[in-house]
């Protein structure tokens, strides 16, 4: 649990495969938050952007690609609706074919392209503040 005592050196050469053992075995949030997401979900409410938007909720740009393996495309998806249904100004970024860390690519004319359009989402909400 965060705040407990330590489970994995942050510089050892296990701490990948602890990650990927508690992912696999669906015991990250157990781990992490010392909680069960399905005997209390609503314990999650708080680390769970699409369900904590309103009208307030800042302007907000969603970069993904439709093949990552890691964070389901299809949650930037239901949290680009949900801002939709809110009216909250954003954008959805789609990198086909990109998986996780898509972005260690940046010579690949379609990520460099998608930088390109998170530069003028930036310029159009930050411009004056």
């Amino acid at each position: 649990m965060v705040g407990g005592p330590v489970v994995s050196e942050p510089t050892g050469k296990n701490r990948g495969r602890f990650y990927l053992y508690l992912r696999q075995n669906g015991l990250w949030p157990l781990e992490v938050a010392g909680r069960d997401p399905h005997r209390r979900p609503a314990a999650f409410d708080p680390f769970c952007p699409v369900r904590n938007v309103s009208l307030q909720y800042p302007p907000t740009l969603l970069l993904h690609g439709d093949q990552d393996t890691d964070v389901p495309y299809q949650q930037s998806v239901l949290m680009a609706r949900e801002l939709e249904r809110r009216g909250v100004q954003h954008e959805l970024i789609t990198i086909p074919q990109g998986g996780h860390g898509f972005d260690r690519n940046l010579g690949d004319p379609v990520v460099g392209a998608s930088f390109e359009r998170v530069l003028a989402f930036l310029k159009r909400h930050l411009q004056g503040r």
